[in-house]
């Protein structure tokens, strides 16, 4: 049996719908010095050992740095106004468009 995850809401939607740009840097909320950016398709994409890897899913992308399965969309956060907000938060605003 293989395991595919298929989400109800992407970072691709929600980068179609305005709320979210490609190219923004996105923080892991266990160190703000692990990094990646969510690229026009949605995924993320980070630099590992000097190389590129990119991650369809945030929970995939997350799973790496915290070693065990874990909510990608609360692990990522943005820099807004200043601020770190969790991916969540951008999929709420998406849900109530």
């Amino acid at each position: 049996m293989k395991y595919s995850e298929t989400p109800d809401i992407t970072l691709k939607m929600i980068i179609d719908s305005g709320f979210l740009k490609p190219d923004t840097k996105i923080y892991a909320s266990i160190d703000e010095n692990i990094t990646g950016i969510i690229n026009s398709n949605g995924a993320i994409e980070i630099i590992i050992n000097g190389e590129k890897i990119v991650f369809p899913f945030p929970s995939g992308a997350a799973r790496v740095f915290a070693k065990t399965s874990v909510n990608g969309w609360k692990f990522w956060k943005i820099r807004y106004n200043n601020d770190l907000i969790e991916l969540a938060e951008f999929k709420k605003i998406y849900l109530k468009k």
